[in-house]
């Protein structure tokens, strides 16, 4: 089976297996500024996630699809888990997960890597920092920075 077939596969999977989960809990989409190395590039990232804007529980489980429009693109499906501090509005979150992605010089499938953390600064919307890496040779780094709101 070819990568790109495979890396679509898992994507399907993902998004079946999401779906349950986003009538339940609702979901979020962040959009914001993506910087990229090899090759360094900037640009906008869209990232759509299982998971509130702003977490209901201390401790959550989400899925996160990211999409980097830059020059390299590609997407990192990840399975996350985040922490609550604080209650409410003006709370704070943090986390980590790993997934599958294709960002990088050569767009091949492999394992990603990535850490967050958001401050709530409205109701259903919260600032969000992020970090990704893609483990294999030739692999990005992706750092983004943008708006998280609930839909």
């Amino acid at each position: 089976m070819s990568m790109r077939r495979m890396g679509l596969l898992s994507t399907i999977t993902f998004l079946l297996a999401l779906a349950p989960g986003v009538a339940l809990a609702g979901a979020s989409a962040a959009v914001g500024l993506a910087v990229t190395s090899q090759p360094n590039s900037t640009g906008g990232m869209a990232i759509l996630s299982s998971g509130p804007s702003i977490p209901l529980l201390p401790v959550d489980f989400q899925g996160s699809l990211a999409v980097p429009l830059t020059k390299n693109g590609g997407f990192a499906l990840t399975a996350e888990m985040r922490g609550f501090t604080g209650g409410g509005f003006g709370g704070a979150y943090f986390g980590g997960g790993v997934g599958l992605g294709t960002i990088g010089t050569t767009r091949t499938m492999g394992p990603v890597l990535t850490v967050f953390a958001g401050k709530s600064i409205a109701p259903f919307t919260s600032l969000e920092i992020r970090l990704y890496q893609a483990t294999r040779d030739g692999g990005s780094t992706i750092g983004f920075v943008g708006l998280r709101f609930g839909l």
